[in-house]
């Protein structure tokens, strides 16, 4: 095809002004004609940008010094492959560029179409573009930028250096402070370049594609170091989910992403995209500074809510997969979305931001998608007030999910999330616990869910997010007193239904209960054996799996530190008591499922924390198999020195003198309560363990500890044993300076009745098991009273006792017969 539409009048000296205004009234003649509104911006004619006229071959490219367009009266009419003969290809045109595009307007419904192939080379010379058109255009037509010069300022702007001159990158493209329009993507593929929107702003006419790409999406390695300044872009699209910006290239540098509002399509009812910031394969990829308080262009609906900021994933598809690091950031989305979703299985760093206001949840990321995805937040203002409803009903929303991996959060306030309420009758407050059965992992750690305040009677209805890996859910209710809760654990009265089947309570990612407020039944709360994937969960903190599995080593992972406040406020975990999950300096105070938290010191005082929170350690595993014995304590205070002194004061009867001291390490005092050593010096051999308390010691057996029941108590005055004391055999007591025993028995022998002559004595020689020569007789018993007689017992030969009866009667007295029974003392 040829373009018979211009004509070369370059020598006349007025001809590019000339050609200008032809073609600017041309174009407004058809746009009326057609009954649209003309667009007045400048294009610029073949025979400017042929003759050097224009800013465009300076060294920084201004954007609308390329917004070309050509009237073309080639036949369009059938769709089907073109290809259109151009008297001068405007710079920038290229027909071999890998993402060109094209816009053809003017007449007939208009299009955007790729360019693959033809010989424009951008040089102001004849050449030729291959496109493909999908509706028919009637004579009146023309073809031009379909970026308003972005695409082609961009291409323009390369240049080849001395050293690598086949190898074309750089240049700087401006975009003045004027609006864009863009029917088309605009690739950005070149290297080493700037792109600075200050002060424009452009709108994005595309459905299925993003509107800005940097990089290509089939060689993620191929574009380096492009920065896009001040970009600043406006959604077009009725329920749009296209993102405004896709990253592919590497190092990419994005500074101050602004968004906006979408162009108005009818009432209440404004253009958007899924997400503003897509980074797919760029392993530096920086952000530096967003504000999305300007305007609210993301699709948020029960069906679909976007994101700001998405690294979709998943790890290693294709090529690379997004590293990031994201800072001075105004993330304040007013309800419309949510903030960063960052699953490309890499890590993340998110610093010195603000991030509220978010629908479903402020930053989600992990190892869903596989990868590594530690992800770490400093100094973060993060606030969700609970007054965002989720676009999917009330299931509350989440502050930091993590599925799998690890997350370090650092200074500032948050993390933030709330949970739904699900009445508001009374003064009475329940706590409602979801546990999710898995077909062949078990059941689950208690997840929390939410709460209602009620008076007592009618039914509520409590909703909670899905969880797909499940077939049946347990609903758990329990008493919250004072503002404290013990979620459920052991056996109690927390059932209000069981093995409710997933297929009947769930839809569209929402499961439905009801609790009738009846008497809840007893039910045994397993040790969790499933460690689900959740997608979506409310919370503060929600430290989920990467996949459903039955090993806790999936659990992620959270440590907190420098946080303004004192409290981790609602959190979910799969872990439970499985695993520690939470490591923070300070010890936060929680609400919701249970947790295993390790921390170090209170970050409230005593005297407004009343119950200060524990340091818990485990030793080993409860089903160990018998592996791993005789191991070194979990505490290990290494060495001790000379003594004696305390290893642990469990209470300081003086801290005001130990808070006074250097190294907080004084003198002990007389009514500490301590674990100590009393003798003993450097070898640790000679190490002797002393305990102290100003009252009591106390040992219990299966007691509480409450003062009374227990079994043996030492005081300054006495020991006291309250059950039976036995001496070992081969070991001795000896009392005061007397001879060690080593062995006291009862021993017995039956023995008839026998005659002992007045006033004389009578030995009787008895059998007697087990009593040997040396072993003295404390004490006898005889069968029956013995009258006038006097008895006397020692022993014989290996097992026999003599009993020795004396009468100092003047008459004949016979001894009882039957069992004697006797003291005997080694």
């Amino acid at each position: 095809m040829t373009n018979s539409s211009t004509q070369n009048t370059s020598s006349h000296p007025c001809s590019p002004l000339l050609s200008f205004v032809i073609a600017v009234v041309f174009y407004v003649l058809q746009a009326y004609a057609v009954g649209q509104q003309p667009d007045l911006r400048p294009f610029v004619s073949e025979e400017s940008v042929a003759d050097g006229s224009s800013a465009g071959k300076i060294a920084i490219k201004y954007a609308t010094d390329f917004n070309w367009a050509v009237a073309i009266k080639d036949d369009f009419n059938t769709p089907g492959p073109k290809t259109t003969q151009l008297q001068r290809c405007p710079p920038g045109v290229f027909g071999n560029e890998p993402e060109y595009w094209i816009y053809i307007s003017g007449a007939g419904e208009p299009e955007a179409a790729k360019v693959t192939g033809g010989s424009c080379q951008g040089a102001g010379q004849p050449g030729t573009l291959t496109f493909t058109t999908t509706h028919p255009h009637p004579a009146g037509y023309r073809i031009s930028s379909a970026s308003s010069g972005l695409q082609e300022a961009s291409i323009a702007a390369r240049w080849a250096n001395q050293i690598a001159p086949n190898y074309r990158d750089g240049g700087k493209v401006v975009a003045p402070p004027v609006e864009f329009k863009i029917f088309a993507p605009v690739s950005f593929l070149t290297g080493n370049q700037t792109i600075d929107f200050s002060g424009s702003m452009f709108e994005c006419w595309i459905s299925n594609d993003a509107c800005i790409k940097i990089g290509r999406e089939s060689n993620q390695s191929f574009t380096f170091n492009v920065t896009l300044l001040n970009p600043r872009g406006r959604p077009t699209q009725l329920h749009g989910r296209q993102p405004m910006i896709a990253v592919y290239g590497q190092k990419t540098r994005v500074v101050n992403l602004v968004t906006m509002s979408g162009v108005k399509l009818g009432k209440d009812v404004h253009g958007t995209f899924g997400t503003y910031l897509s980074v797919i394969g760029d392993q530096a990829f920086l952000l530096d500074g967003v504000d999305s308080g300007i305007g609210q262009g993301l699709e948020c609906t029960p069906a679909f809510c976007g994101t700001l900021i998405i690294a979709p994933g998943p790890f290693g598809h294709p090529s690379n997969a997004a590293v990031g690091w994201i800072k001075h950031a105004q993330i304040s989305l007013q309800c419309q979305g949510n903030g960063i979703d960052w699953q490309s299985g890499n890590t993340l760093r998110l610093s010195d931001s603000i991030l509220q206001g978010y629908s479903q949840f402020g930053l989600r990321g992990g190892t869903a998608r596989g990868g590594y995805g530690t992800i770490m937040m400093e100094n973060i203002y993060m606030e969700d007030t609970g007054s965002c409803p989720n676009p999917q009903g009330n299931i509350g929303g989440a502050g930091v999910i993590m599925q799998g991996s690890k997350l370090s959060f650092r200074g500032g306030e948050g993390p933030s999330g709330h949970m739904p309420q699900f009445a508001k009758t009374g003064a009475t407050r329940y706590e409602y616990f979801l546990v999710a059965r898995h077909p062949k992992y078990g059941a689950s750690n208690p997840l929390y869910a939410g709460f209602a305040m009620t008076n007592g009677t009618d039914s509520i209805t409590v909703t909670t997010s899905d969880v797909p890996g499940a077939d049946t859910f347990d609903l758990l209710r329990v008493l919250s007193r004072g503002g404290r809760m013990e979620a459920p654990n052991g056996t109690g009265a927390f059932l209000i239904a069981a093995k409710i089947p997933r297929a009947t309570a769930c839809s569209n990612g929402v499961c439905t209960f009801n609790d009738p407020q009846k008497p809840l039944a007893n039910y045994s709360v397993a040790l969790p054996t499933y460690f689900p994937k959740l997608d979506f969960w409310p919370g503060a903190l929600v430290l989920a799996t990467n996949g459903d599995s039955e090993s806790v080593l999936g659990t992620a992972t959270a440590i907190l530190s420098d946080l303004n406040g004192y409290s981790l406020g609602n959190e979910t975990n799969t872990a439970g008591s499985t695993a520690p999950v939470v490591v923070s300096e300070q010890c936060l105070t929680t609400h919701g499922s249970p947790l295993w938290m390790s921390c170090f010191t209170g970050a409230l005082p005593p005297s407004v924390l009343y119950d200060q929170n524990a340091l818990v350690l485990a030793s080993k595993a409860a089903n160990d198999g018998g592996l791993m014995t005789n191991l070194k304590g979990r505490i290990n205070l290494s060495v001790s020195g000379s003594g004696p002194s305390h290893f642990i004061t469990l209470v300081d009867s003086n801290f005001a003198k130990t808070a006074a001291s250097f190294a907080n390490r004084p003198a002990n005092d007389a009514n500490d309560t301590f674990i100590g050593y009393d003798q003993g010096g450097s070898a640790p051999s000679s190490i002797g363990l002393s305990f102290g308390a100003p009252k009591s010691i106390s040992n219990y057996i299966a007691g509480v500890g409450d003062g009374k029941t227990w079994k043996e108590r030492l005081t300054a005055k006495e020991k006291t044993f309250a059950v039976p004391v036995v001496i070992e055999n081969g070991s001795t007591l000896t009392v005061g300076g007397g001879t060690p025993i080593s062995e006291m028995k009862v021993y017995s022998a039956t023995a008839p009745s026998t005659l002992v002559p007045a006033q004389s004595c009578s030995d009787i020689n008895k059998s007697a098991g087990g009593l040997t020569p040396g072993e003295h007789v404390l004490s006898i018993t005889p069968p029956k009273p013995l009258g006038n007689l006097v008895l006397n017992a020692y022993a014989g030969d290996s097992g026999t006792v003599i009993l020795h009866f004396c009468n100092p009667s003047t008459a004949t007295v016979g001894t009882p017969p039957g069992l004697y029974t006797f003291l005997v003392v080694r």
